[in-house]
């Protein structure tokens, strides 16, 4: 039996989340299909996760530059990767199920799966159909890789927030605002990392009194920046980590 809603929303991020829990406000039956985990890129693979790493950064940062004027040993140098990890995995846990009390509220079903279009009202999720009057496609952007041979080796910025230890080497390519703020936080953390620039600056794009400071305090703190760069073959070839922060494509 097919089941018909008044609007259904194709993608739980947070453009997603907030169309459809303010039309179930106004009395629509609703539904949100989802396949992977609410909050989309933002929640899971984007600002929040970052939010907590650069925390965590800013932390070590601190404790290495003003520790010793305020009587703490930093000589000890001890960092657990797993533990940040876990404490930024429960924080995002958190917000899922905030998310679904918010929806269960609304009484927003929760559709699990990929969508498919049969017709304009019409989409399959899990083999079976559903209709509706009206269908919201909120599928966000995915990661985009540019089109260069060895970009297999790499990770994007998904890949980043995967890792299950920290590198001791990352070298990132892109100047804005990703590939930098993850440059930063990798390497107050403490892995020897390398911002790898096209053109003249990180941030091109911003005020110019931004980017100028930056590049200042990376010169001064790091990360190293390398500009205008192309990569070319030969010699010994060793593998580190590599990160693109080269932008998202809609998806």
């Amino acid at each position: 039996m097919t089941k018909h809603y008044d609007y259904i929303a194709i993608g739980g991020g947070s453009g997603g989340i907030a169309s459809i829990n303010r039309a179930a406000m106004y009395g629509q039956k609703c539904a949100l299909i989802e396949a992977k985990e609410l909050g989309g890129t933002c929640v899971n693979v984007g600002c929040v996760p970052k939010k907590v790493m650069w925390h965590a950064a800013q932390i070590r940062e601190a404790i290495h530059l003003y520790g010793p004027d305020y009587g703490f040993d930093t000589t000890i140098n001890q960092f657990d990767w797993s533990k940040l990890i876990a404490s930024r995995t429960a924080y995002i846990d958190r917000i899922h199920t905030s998310y679904d009390n918010v929806l269960g509220k609304n009484n927003v079903d929760v559709i699990k799966g990929f969508a498919r279009f049969v017709d304009a009202k019409t989409i399959e999720v899990n083999g079976e159909t559903i209709t509706a009057d009206h269908i919201l496609i909120a599928t966000g952007g995915r990661p985009s890789h540019p089109s260069i041979p060895g970009v297999e080796y790499g990770i994007d910025s998904d890949g980043f927030f995967a890792l299950s230890a920290l590198p001791e080497r990352v070298a990132v390519v892109g100047a804005g605002y990703i590939a930098v703020e993850l440059a930063g936080v990798i390497n107050a953390l403490g892995a020897k990392t390398h911002l790898f620039v096209r053109k003249h600056a990180p941030l091109r794009s911003f005020d110019p009194m931004i980017s100028e400071t930056l590049v200042e305090v990376m010169n001064a703190e790091g990360p190293a920046t390398a500009y205008s760069r192309r990569a070319e073959s030969g010699g010994e070839k060793r593998r580190r980590q590599s990160d693109s922060g080269t932008g998202r494509w809609p998806q």
